[in-house]
């Protein structure tokens, strides 16, 4: 989590500056407009990530979901055309930006850094939404790194530093954003979490603007969210895997001692290339006889090595303490990272943060024979956010004193919990259960407070539990094992079931000049079958390793040989061309690329399935397809899989398989990055549509239609909505 120290020195003078700026802007814009439709006139846009369009016309045509039916009745139902790939950050870019992605850039959840961080790597991957960059003041000298706070301290705690470089994410989305043009011409605009912007972007006009970011914002620890597993069982070293930490915590006496481990602690010079992390340390008591524990996070020390902790150590002084009973889930608890920092009061008065505020939420999973307790990903605090997540700064805040302390991270439902083992499928619906209950506490007070302008409100959980619980509604899938289709088959139709119900509470509130959109950026299908592209690549003679037999053991490409390459993929649809002059050891000459790619293209179209059935549905050449496609971001080729097709897990981080299909047994059941006229999401609003195949990159433009704003050159997608 970056610190960005000393930059608020400037925070009075910026202030003052807005302020003067501000007056100015709503001095030039043009009066507030009113929707095409009345006066009075409102827009109301419900995303619902992954909501397929044949399993709600199903579900409608089995009379379960009224309200999805209303609202048909009233204007139109229409399969909406998504992008390629479908990937979520590719497709809410589209929405956000009314643009394909050879404007706005992105391509993929990942993308390839052609120069890597990693000694050794040609390429590595990177997320795509966002990156984190060095930023400087204004009065920054070049040269000056640093102040030595141990020497300006008479040499005690020579340790420290106050660093004058500081971190800041930087989005990585290109293009325009709907909401701009709104404001600009004095409509105000509401948005909540729409994917792929973070961090939140500004807004200039008469308008007022508010937005909490979503999909892409971090935990307090800079990952996407990472939870923590502390059990008595666990291996003294404890485990690192994707998306979270597993950790051992020994009991004596009924007692025992863990640690939340946090952000790097800028303000310590790092020692062995290595800078140390702020953590927060917590105490275990059980109950010697029934399944009660209480937990007690400790005051803060100087700072602690996560892997050193001694589990009888001195008293310390409780900060605060909860008391769970087995199986129950702790509220949101508040608590500080401290630097440790000496002397810091001086430090503060130099408006440098000396603490990071965060928040967790505790699951007693277990209590006897052993302790196990999972720890959610350290969120962002809405209340005192570190970094900022909501524009202005205070609307996060201002939401959760309304309502209550809520997720923060990007992508919320904790997959990876249930996908490591560290929580069971019912432990994972308990989460999203608690995870629901506060969307739709911000969800009522968002439409209650909606008097005018435009409102746009997202729900994810209809894509992330799809993902999840796919495979129980697919008895041909590999992964489903006895049981769990009785027992885990309806839960999407209860979830759609759900939606329907909050749907309703909005159709309840409309006026006859507003108008509702309820939208998913793509579809669904089967995820059955993982493809390992690098090891068809390999085998076709388009990739080489040094070691071919140990191939599968070598990940991010570490072992391929580039002399002799000519292609490799990377992230989940996307293929790469090893290009003379763009990758570091690029072998294929410019001139060269077009026959390179159209031979890819046409072999992979041969792939066939254990069945004989096509694996590859489409292949797509970039250039062709995205216009403007930065040769240094887009990858050359898009792989469009088959129904029940995806690229492999290994695939998405350069791995190199021994299979080149294997079955999918992962929790992670059901996807929709293949083919995107496969998987196109859904469509309803009660005006009606006039053209027959509308797609995402129309919605921007159709946005501002229903305001009389006319469709800016930055945008390609049409006008849908038949206006007065």
């Amino acid at each position: 989590m970056a610190l960005n120290p000393l930059r608020w020195c400037l925070i009075a003078v910026a202030t003052t500056a807005l302020v003067v700026c501000t007056l100015a802007l709503h001095g030039c814009n043009v009066e507030a407009r009113a929707s095409v439709y009345g006066a009075d006139g409102r827009l109301l846009i419900i995303g619902m990530d992954g909501l397929d369009p044949k399993m709600l016309q199903g579900m409608m045509d089995a009379g379960k979901l009224p309200n999805f039916s209303r609202l048909a009745a009233q204007g139109t139902f229409k399969p909406l055309g998504t992008i390629m790939p479908p990937q979520s950050p590719v497709a809410w870019a589209t929405f956000i930006s009314g643009a394909h992605p050879g404007k706005h850039q992105i391509y993929d959840f990942l993308r390839r850094k052609l120069k890597p961080e990693t000694p050794g790597l040609v390429v590595e991957p990177a997320f795509s939404e966002s990156e984190i960059v060095a930023a400087a003041p204004p009065w920054y000298l070049f040269g000056c790194t640093e102040i030595p706070w141990g020497n300006l301290s008479g040499g005690w705690g020579k340790d420290w530093r106050i660093p004058l470089l500081s971190e800041e994410q930087l989005s990585l989305r290109h293009g325009d954003r709907f909401w701009n043009h709104l404001v600009a011409h004095g409509i105000d605009t509401t948005v909540y979490r729409v994917p792929a912007n973070y961090p939140p972007g500004k807004a200039r006009g008469s308008g007022d603007f508010c937005c909490i970011s979503g999909m892409g914002t971090p935990d307090t620890r800079g990952s996407l969210g990472e939870f923590f597993m502390f059990s008595e069982q666990e291996s003294a070293s404890g485990r690192d895997v994707g998306g979270g930490m597993f950790r051992r915590i020994s009991m004596i006496e009924n007692r025992g001692r863990a640690i939340l481990e946090g952000p790097t602690n800028h303000l310590k010079r790092p020692k062995r290339n290595r800078t140390p992390k702020m953590n927060v340390e917590f105490d275990v008591v059980r109950d010697p006889t029934e399944n009660v524990a209480r937990i007690d996070i400790l005051r803060p020390r100087d700072d602690q090595d996560a892997r050193t902790v001694a589990t009888q150590s001195p008293p310390r002084e409780i900060a605060q303490s909860i008391i769970l009973a087995q199986g129950e889930w702790s509220e949101w608890i508040p608590f500080n990272f401290d630097t440790g920092v000496p002397l810091k009061p001086a430090v503060q008065a130099l408006m440098v943060p000396t603490e990071i505020p965060a928040m967790v939420r505790f699951y007693l999973r277990k209590v006897h024979p052993v302790v196990e307790l999972y720890a959610s990903p350290l969120n962002i605090d809405p209340l005192q956010p570190a970094n900022e997540i909501s524009t202005p700064a205070s609307f996060a805040g201002d939401v959760a004193s309304a309502v209550g302390r809520y997720y923060t991270t990007g992508i919320p439902e904790d997959t990876a919990s249930l996908r490591r083992g560290a929580l069971t499928e019912d432990e994972f619906l308990q989460q999203a259960a608690l995870l629901h209950e506060e969307r739709v506490r911000q969800y009522r007070r968002a439409i209650a407070e909606f008097t005018h302008g435009c409102l746009f409100f997202y729900f994810g959980s209809t894509d992330q539990l799809a993902h999840i619980f796919w495979r129980d509604r697919d008895p041909q899938h590999p992964g489903l094992k006895p049981g769990e289709a009785e027992k885990y088959g309806r839960v999407l139709d209860d979830l759609y079931v759900r939606m329907d119900g909050l749907l309703g509470e909005a159709l309840d509130t409309l006026r006859e000049t507003d108008t509702i959109i309820v939208m998913s950026d793509h579809g669904f299908s089967g995820f059955r079958w993982g493809v390992n592209v690098n090891t068809w690549l390999m085998n076709n003679g388009y990739l080489a390793v040094a070691d071919r037999a140990n191939a599968h053991l070598y990940p991010t490409l570490s072992g391929v040989d580039w002399s002799q390459t000519k292609a490799y993929a990377m992230g989940i649809n996307s293929l790469f061309i090893n290009l003379a002059g763009r990758e570091q050891k690029g072998i294929v000459k410019p001139a060269e690329k077009r026959a390179v790619m159209e031979e890819i293209a046409a072999k992979m179209l041969e792939i066939r399935g254990e069945a004989g059935d096509p694996v590859i549905e489409k292949m797509y050449i970039t250039e062709d397809v995205y216009p403007g496609a930065d040769p240094l971001v887009a990858p050359d080729m898009l792989v469009g899989y088959a129904a029940n097709y995806r690229g492999s897990w290994g695939t998405a981080l350069g791995g190199i398989s021994q299979r080149l299909i294997e079955p999918n047994l992962d929790r992670w059941s059901g996807d929709h990055c293949i083919a995107h006229a496969i998987v196109p999401g859904c469509l309803l609003t009660n005006r009606k549509v006039i053209v027959a195949d509308p797609t995402l990159a129309d919605m921007a433009p159709s946005l501002l239609a229903v305001f009389g704003v006319a469709k800016p050159d930055t945008m390609s997608g049409r006008v849908i909505f038949q206006t007065p």
